[in-house]
């Protein structure tokens, strides 16, 4: 598995990072960016230093965007 996303010094960086990811996924449904948001939701579920709405949020999303990120990975063009 990949190493999960860090940010020692902002950790309000992990939040700006998913943000970011989103919002791309969602203009370009690209399967690359679902995975890359669901990795972000699990690194702040588990970041004690965020506050306990936004661990619990990024674990109620968490589940929603590995199916997304399955799904987009299935119409994924090949190329």
């Amino acid at each position: 598995m990949d190493a999960l996303p860090e940010y020692p010094e902002h950790p309000e960086l992990g939040l700006v990072a998913t943000l970011q990811l989103v919002t791309r996924f969602a203009s370009t449904r690209n399967p690359s960016l679902a995975a890359a948001a669901g990795q972000q939701l699990r690194s702040l579920s588990a970041d004690a230093r965020q506050p306990a709405a936004v661990r619990e949020c990024a674990r109620q999303l968490l589940g929603d965007w590995q199916t997304l990120a399955i799904a987009s990975a299935d119409r994924a063009p090949s190329c």
